[in-house]
């Protein structure tokens, strides 16, 4: 007489095979895909253009390089009234970044605010450096050129005014 113990495996008298239960097999209707990644057996002799290439758009590099722009200390704060007076897109203390890929590489243009009192080539050039890193580590592509426009010096914590006060 053969009884499954909690393992899985049958026993019984020697002559009996013993099995081990394995995992069912996933159900016809479930979608599986190989993707091939260069990384298998055989990918060795494989040339690194005939594995396909990675394309990446303006728009993930400039949000990679808004990330680390936010990131830097000194970098952005609540822009004063005289911004929001003259009308400017920018005055709300947020940077703003435009970028261009070429290739493997990428130029990037950004606009920001630094917070009163840090030292404004200091901040630019830790923004600066922040980003280059960031970009190159997250997509692979080299960045040739890193512009920093300063916008704005703000205030960081000040309250904005929505409107007055009535008595």
């Amino acid at each position: 007489m053969n009884t499954a113990g909690p393992t899985g495996t049958a026993t019984g008298d020697p002559d009996t095979i013993r099995a081990t239960r394995a995992a069912p097999p996933p159900p016809d209707d479930t979608p599986t895909r190989t993707i091939d990644t260069g990384t298998g057996p055989g990918a060795a002799g494989t040339a690194a253009e005939d594995r396909g290439r990675v394309d990446v758009a303006d728009q993930v590099v400039q949000k990679i390089a808004l990330g680390a722009l936010e990131e830097t200390e000194g970098v952005g704060g609540t822009a004063g009234t005289v911004g929001r007076m003259l009308g400017r897109a920018d005055s709300a203390g947020h940077p703003r970044v435009e970028a261009t890929v070429s290739g493997r590489s990428t130029r990037i243009d950004a606009r920001i605010s630094v917070a009163y009192p840090s030292p404004v080539a200091a901040v630019c050039d830790r923004a600066r450096a922040h980003v280059v890193r960031q970009v190159e580590a997250l997509t692979g592509l080299s960045v040739a050129r890193v512009d920093v426009v300063v916008t704005a010096l703000t205030v960081p914590g000040a309250a904005r005014q929505t409107g007055r006060e009535l008595e």
